[in-house]
């Protein structure tokens, strides 16, 4: 079966630092036997006149430059250890984050971020405007890995956690992806969020359907499927703590952040320290 994002790198975007980002992408583009692009975005804050700039002997311009080329270096060389087969292509560009890597992300296989300086990983899912702008654009996957993160040694498996509101075409392929790729089982956590019929909602025997006909596609991933009610249960956080990577589901009428900020997924996200994925709806070979 083809993979989506065939023949595309695996992109990340990198302030400072931010090992486990790297890490993380380095080897998805390891498995997935595709280069690995290192996306490093500056920024110039308004400065005195350049004849000003002259008269001190002080270029502003290129000081930003020299310490962004040092960033991007320092992230080249944090990713290919390692990885010494790894094609890496470097990529500096002055401009808005958000801009960039959206445009950035309209050619890669997958889009990975590390955290923000000073906000906790899972946070940037809700703070951080770069993060929430990208999951909710982008046209690749986005995975926001934790700073601390590391390869997995032991396979801890896949969660995917669905609502009845989610187009769940994308989040299935990439669980099951990801699931094929790591050797991982695969736990499909279907959130029911109201007993009513009509609240417009998919209803769970019709995504039972759904990831029976992915089954037979992937035969030999493990899957475990599970039907919770929609708040923060302690037990069924718990069970998910110890995942290897979550992934939720860009719902298709943009309530994105009301998702991320429902009870359980935020709780889920918080108790994970994992990477999560959110994968828009048409993610396809």
């Amino acid at each position: 079966m083809a993979q989506a994002g065939f023949g595309r790198p695996v992109t990340v975007g990198v302030a400072d630092g931010q090992r486990g980002a790297l890490g993380f992408a380095a080897e998805e583009a390891g498995l997935a036997g595709c280069d690995l692009r290192i996306v490093h975005v500056y920024a110039v804050p308004p400065s005195p006149p350049r004849s000003m700039s002259a008269a001190y002997g002080y270029d502003i311009d290129a000081s930003f430059e020299g310490s962004a080329r040092d960033v991007l270096a320092a992230a080249v060389d944090i990713a290919s250890a390692g990885h010494a087969d790894l094609t890496i292509h470097p990529v500096l560009e002055r401009g808005t984050p958000s801009t960039v890597l959206e445009a950035m992300a309209a050619t890669s296989r997958l889009l990975v971020l590390g955290q923000d300086e000073g906000v906790p990983w899972y946070a940037r899912l809700f703070r951080s405007r770069v993060a929430r702008a990208m999951a909710h654009r982008a046209s690749c996957p986005v995975v926001v890995v934790p700073d601390d993160w590391r390869a997995r040694g032991a396979t801890r498996g896949v969660t995917l956690l669905l609502d009845s509101r989610t187009v769940a075409h994308g989040p299935l392929r990439y669980a099951f992806e990801q699931a094929a790729r790591h050797s991982d089982v695969l736990h499909i956590i279907h959130v029911q969020e109201s007993d009513d019929p009509h609240d417009g909602g998919i209803p769970w025997h019709d995504m039972h359907r759904l990831i029976q006909s992915w089954r037979a596609t992937y035969p030999h991933v493990w899957v475990e499927t599970r039907v919770v009610a929609g708040a923060a249960d302690l037990a069924t956080v718990e069970s998910f703590e110890r995942t290897g990577i979550l992934v939720l589901g860009r719902p298709h009428d943009d309530h994105l952040a009301a998702q991320l900020h429902d009870s359980l997924a935020r709780a889920v996200i918080v108790r994970a320290s994992c990477p999560v994925a959110v994968v828009p709806p048409d993610h396809d070979a």
